[in-house]
């Protein structure tokens, strides 16, 4: 594909002119080139403004300042040597070499129009004066064009800083933060580390009070403005992102310190160590996760660690204003999450549920399937026994033999997503496990596809090992068959109790 573009202000003054005949753009760091070699590198804004659809951009390591844009369908591939002859491959967002900093006072990269970034590492961004997005995703803009985010590590950014005092159209309400590292809208993010991110990094002055914006996403925002599949954080690591830095009791209501999902998918993901600053208030949801608006659902999710001064500290649902709002928790794992420390706060530590007196009719419009929590109060299926991590204190969050998740999921609800947040096979033994790692170790329960003689004995047990005499509600079970060869078959099944 040939395409005629301007190069730098030097060479435009000197009026000449490069037709590119290659579909690949090589950026070095500093370069002023015609981006047509690694030893004629382009610089990389000028790379995003000539790349056209389908376009590679190679970006070598090293640090690139400034607020950049992709507004086509074109892929950006970072942490390259500067010797690449063809497309990086990648396995982690962990160590990368190709920094993106923000200048200080803008956010770091917008995308648009199916645009794709592999292996950057993104920081510094502030959105608090965007003219496009303006308050969201201080580290990156996803635009309802659409984009995708893969292998990159996003941190340090912010959404809204209040010392900048910015304000609504109407000159008196605050501005809300929203994603401090992201705001995807219409995309996906795949792979990536996401950690230390702020929606509201400080309060400023008002009315002679000092007053929070609203806080929402800590780490990101997700939003879809079609269906929800068109909106997925997948195999990602969201950790130690807040809505706001501090207590404050001027706070407005804040919710996701993780992720707040207004509509879309989050799947395979580790959600540690993330809060829900400010004032004991019952609108500030969700100190890891937090759904918000519209269809939501949360499948093979792990929330430890995660706080709110409010309500739901691991998993939680907006209750006010959200009649149209609809949730789905599958095989999830929600443990030693912390809210508020009140009687509005009891039992809703990891998941937000079973509260009349704050939760009027949310019941009616979350669907909680299987799940591990400590309190049996959010649903009647939970598996309330101890997850079993490898090594939680030293963030190993993969489950240890004899863990009750393992083989405890439900198939259905992770369909289409193939690998776990390793990268292994999905469903490893007789069924899903719960959480974002797939156990390989084996399978707890005999893998069966036929058996021979008459089962002469049923045996039912709850799946944290609790025999009962017959399944009373409907969920999970592990059913025990012995047969007259005394072969003795175990099997997990979804019982339903009409």
């Amino acid at each position: 594909m040939k395409k005629i573009c301007l190069l730098s202000s030097a060479l435009l003054l000197s009026g000449v002119l490069s037709t590119m005949n290659a579909d690949v753009i090589y950026v070095k760091e500093n370069a002023s080139g015609d981006g047509m070699s690694w030893s004629s590198p382009a610089s990389l804004e000028d790379a995003l403004t000539w790349a056209a659809k389908g376009d590679e951009i190679f970006v070598a390591k090293g640090t690139y300042t400034g607020s950049f844009s992709l507004r086509v369908a074109a892929t950006v591939y970072g942490n390259c040597e500067g010797t690449e002859t063809s497309a990086p491959t990648y396995t982690t967002a962990e160590g990368l070499e190709t920094f993106l900093k923000g200048p200080g006072d803008k956010r770091v990269l917008i995308l648009d129009g199916g645009a794709s970034i592999y292996g950057l590492d993104i920081s510094g961004g502030d959105a608090t004066l965007e003219t496009t997005g303006v308050g969201r995703g201080g580290g990156v803009y996803v635009n309802s064009g659409g984009g995708s985010i893969k292998y990159c590590r996003i941190h340090d950014n912010m959404a809204v800083d209040g010392t900048k005092k910015a304000t609504e159209d109407n000159g008196r309400i605050p501005r809300r933060g929203v994603g401090g590292g992201a705001y995807v809208w219409n995309g996906r993010v795949e792979n990536c580390i996401i950690e230390n991110n702020v929606s509201t990094d400080a309060p400023w002055m008002m009315e002679g009070n000092n007053v929070w914006s609203m806080g929402v996403g800590g780490g990101l925002c997700l939003e879809s403005s079609g269906e929800p599949e068109d909106a997925v954080v997948m195999n990602c690591i969201i950790r130690n992102n807040s809505t706001t830095p501090n207590d404050d009791e001027n706070s407005y209501p804040c919710q996701g310190g993780g992720i707040a999902i207004k509509s879309g998918y989050l799947v395979n993901s580790l959600v540690v160590g993330n809060r829900i600053n400010g004032s004991n208030n019952n609108q500030n949801v969700g100190g890891g996760i937090a759904c918000t608006q519209n269809q939501a659902y949360v499948i093979n999710c792990t929330a430890y660690d995660n706080h709110v001064m409010g309500l739901g500290g691991g998993i939680a649902f907006q209750s006010q204003n959200a009649d149209g709002m609809r949730a789905v928790v599958s095989n999830c794992i929600a443990w030693n999450n912390t809210c508020r420390d009140d009687d509005y706060g009891a039992g809703l530590n990891n998941i937000r549920m079973g509260n009349a007196q704050t939760d009027g009719k949310l019941p009616e419009r979350v669907t909680i399937n299987v799940v591990c929590v400590p309190e049996s109060t959010v649903a009647s299926g939970a598996i309330t026994s101890d997850p079993k991590f490898v090594d939680a204190a030293a963030g190993d969050f993969r489950l240890a033999e004899g863990s009750p998740c393992i083989d405890a999921g439900d198939d259905p609800a992770v369909e289409g997503y193939d690998v776990d947040l390793d990268g292994n096979p999905r469903i490893a033994g007789a069924a899903v496990d719960l959480g974002p790692y797939e156990y390989t170790g084996g399978s707890a329960i005999d893998e069966v596809e036929a058996y021979e003689g008459e089962v002469v004995r049923t045996q039912y047990y709850t799946l944290q090992g609790v025999e009962v005499t017959y399944p009373s509600v409907s969920g999970l079970y592990i059913v025990k068959k012995t047969l007259d060869t005394n072969q003795v078959i175990t099997e997990k099944q979804f019982i339903t109790i009409r």
